[in-house]
């Protein structure tokens, strides 16, 4: 295989793809064991920052400590898929409905590795944020309303990805949704933590001012990517899938159609939990 031929940003996830010892999931050719993997290392992440974070004084056992250090991955995640996600959708055209299996065989394990990752991200967070970190001895995990509808968000996220491998088209929607959805993340998330650093450190007097600067950059961005892009990104992946004929071809129809309120829910309920 040539290096050349495929762009550098999907080398090391073309490689730590190929490397991952491959578990399938039943009758599929859908590898789960790369995502297992990444739930992982993400939730070992989240131990490490956490400890940094009790280290530098942060309470032990606090809500705010376990967010910020939720935060602090979710930084780094964003931060990695992002420019990964961007190569994938610029190499090939762009067709939200098109087939993966005529693509490159570096294209398809790029796109495996990407969408195994954020499917990690989704088990990860869904088991360590939502079940070990809100487990209440004698009782269970006890979820706020909040934290049900960013339980169900991951969910129907994860399916949607798992359904797009399944079916062998429309990952370049899963892609997309993805990358307009992640584009804010790392500056909404630092904003998250410098709002809790303000409480945990107020002897820092310049933190309140970069907290003030962080939210209008904040702003900007969340306002153009969720509330002006997100409509038309979704409109066009909705148009693609269920009034073209090759879309209409390569999803089925009633897939296509379950997609719909993953696509207009999933993505826009952020606006309406964040703002």
């Amino acid at each position: 295989m040539d290096k050349m031929k495929f762009p550098y940003m999907l080398r090391p996830w073309i490689y730590a793809y190929r490397l991952t010892p491959k578990l399938y999931i039943p009758w599929t050719n859908v590898d789960i064991n790369f995502s297992l993997f990444i739930a992982l290392l993400l939730s070992v992440t989240r131990l490490t920052f956490r400890h940094v974070l009790y280290h530098w004084g942060w309470p032990v056992g606090a809500s705010d400590t376990y967010f910020t250090s939720a935060c602090c991955v979710s930084v780094c995640t964003s931060s990695l898929m992002l420019p990964g996600i961007a190569s994938l959708l610029l190499s090939q055209k762009y067709v939200p409905s098109g087939s993966l299996q005529p693509s490159p065989l570096w294209y398809q394990d790029g796109t495996h590795a990407l969408i195994g990752f954020c499917t990690g991200y989704m088990i990860y967070d869904s088991i360590l944020g939502y079940v070990v970190e809100t487990w209440q001895t004698g009782i269970g995990p006890v979820l706020s309303i909040d934290d049900w509808t960013y339980l169900v968000h991951h969910i129907l996220t994860t399916l949607y990805m798992l359904s797009a491998k399944i079916a062998g088209a429309g990952h370049m929607s899963a892609l997309m949704l993805i990358f307009n959805g992640e584009f804010s993340a790392p500056i909404m998330n630092l904003h998250f933590i410098l709002e809790k650093a303000c409480v945990q450190y107020k002897e820092i007097s310049w933190l309140p001012t970069v907290f003030a600067y962080n939210e209008q950059l904040f702003s900007l961005i969340y306002i153009v990517c969720r509330v002006v892009v997100s409509p038309f990104v979704i409109a066009h992946i909705s148009y693609d899938l269920l009034f073209t004929k090759n879309g209409r071809n390569d999803v089925p129809v009633w897939l296509s159609i379950s997609w719909m309120p993953m696509c207009w829910g999933g993505k826009q309920f952020d606006y309406l939990y964040r703002s």
